[in-house]
């Protein structure tokens, strides 16, 4: 088969025209302004982020790395005004919606938060974050009952996802439920035995039950995983408490059975 040599010559003629552009000067900006903020420098983050914003107004990037340079500094209203703006330039990135969630409950506002967050996870049903944060928010707004679902809902779907896990049972402590906190924080540790917050979790919720016997046995496996940390200090002060209280001569702790048998 013979080359048509005059296409192939047209062809190279063509190719060697073609150049690649140099990248704008609110990119090279914002390349800077990334470096900044992931060195945590965030107010000369900042700075860079406005200068790459006034050289493009439609610069997403600029707007995001902006925001969450503000969310660090704890400048949560600018954060938040940054992220409205962000928006509206570009609805479709559930991210953007994420943050805008977060910063609002950072900002004390929980109940803002909310219809963000589930912004977020209607553009992105795999963010997994963003449905604990929304847990969160709801059980900041008194809707306790909404935040158990998501939970739920979350372990039946993502059942080695652990943070859903131990946020229900510290949200089922603060409750006052101290028994099903514990049944969940046992469903963690057989996920994962290494989890300590989970030990921590079980001592305090048998500690709260009268259950010292137990109590006292997981502060200490609680403090065999974590011997220091404030908590740490916390659990060792406990169990001395308990053993002098109720294991002095004068004083007989009646064994309670564990409920798990663990």
């Amino acid at each position: 088969m013979k080359l048509d040599i005059s296409v192939n010559n047209n062809l190279a003629k063509a190719a060697s025209k073609v150049t690649i552009p140099d990248k704008s000067r609110s990119y090279k900006l914002c390349v800077k302004a990334d470096a900044l903020r992931f060195a945590k420098m965030y107010k000369d983050a900042v700075q860079t982020y406005l200068q790459a914003i006034m050289f493009d107004r439609a610069e997403t990037k600029a707007y995001f790395g902006l925001a969450c340079s503000y969310k660090y500094l704890n400048e949560y209203k600018k954060a938040i005004n940054t992220l409205t703006k962000l928006v509206e330039l570009d609805d479709s990135n559930d991210e953007y919606f994420f943050e805008l969630g977060v910063c609002n409950m950072l900002d004390g506002h929980p109940e803002l938060a909310i219809p963000h967050l589930i912004k977020s996870i209607l553009l992105n049903r795999e963010n997994l974050e963003a449905q604990i944060q929304l847990a969160i928010a709801h059980e900041l707004v008194d809707e306790t009952d909404l935040s158990l679902m998501i939970y739920n809902k979350i372990i039946e779907t993502n059942p080695s996802f652990l943070k859903a896990y131990y946020n229900k049972a510290a949200m089922l402590m603060g409750m006052g439920d101290y028994m099903e906190a514990s049944r969940t924080f046992f469903q963690l540790i057989k996920l994962n035995p290494d989890y300590y917050k989970a030990y921590l979790g079980i001592a305090m919720s048998f500690d709260k039950m009268s259950k010292y016997k137990d109590a006292i046995r997981y502060y200490k496996k609680f403090l065999e995983l974590k011997q220091f940390s404030e908590d740490s200090v916390f659990a060792r002060e406990r169990v001395n408490e308990l053993r002098k209280k109720y294991f002095s001569k004068n004083n007989k702790l009646t064994l309670i059975k564990s409920d798990f048998g663990v």
